[in-house]
């Protein structure tokens, strides 16, 4: 059976079909270890995915431009997350209308268990070397700043 006909009329190479399939395999491990990372630590994905990225402080807008979604599902994991404990809401240095969300210093603690947590036994990083890691650090940088990307949707 041959590759069907894209939209330009040609065929897609079968590297990048295997690309894209490999991809999403390895995204669903990801995601199943990510729910299992977050249970350890007793939070829900969405919790400890947000709770990642608060190694610095973010609005809740940049946060949701992150994690492509929309402002006001990041408001509810942050309204969870500040009656846990994990992280407070605060002014903006560089603008005092606007709010950042901190994490706090069991926050933190809690952020470090999860890295622990989430890089013990990652599928995809522990079948690679080091300089392969790197090279996929890389790859990955470039898709998501590239056309279609994060920053190439803006």
């Amino acid at each position: 059976m041959s590759t069907p006909l894209d939209e330009s009329g040609t065929r897609p190479q079968d590297d990048e079909v295997e690309s894209l399939t490999r991809l999403i395999v390895v995204m669903a491990r990801l995601r199943t270890h990510l729910e299992t990372s977050a249970a350890a630590i007793g939070l829900s994905p969405p919790q400890a995915h947000v709770l990642l990225r608060l190694g610095n402080p973010l609005r809740l807008g940049e946060i949701a431009g992150q994690m492509h979604c929309e402002p006001s599902h990041i408001t509810g994991i942050a309204d969870e997350l500040e009656q846990l404990g994990l992280a407070e809401r605060q002014p903006d240095p560089a603008d005092r209308r606007a709010k950042q969300l901190v994490a706090t210093q069991r926050g933190h603690e809690m952020r470090q268990r999860f890295i622990v947590h989430l890089l013990k036994n990652t599928p995809i990083l522990s079948a690679l070397t080091a300089d392969q890691r790197v090279t996929l650090l890389d790859l990955l940088r470039s898709a998501d700043e590239g056309p279609g990307g994060r920053r190439g949707a803006q």
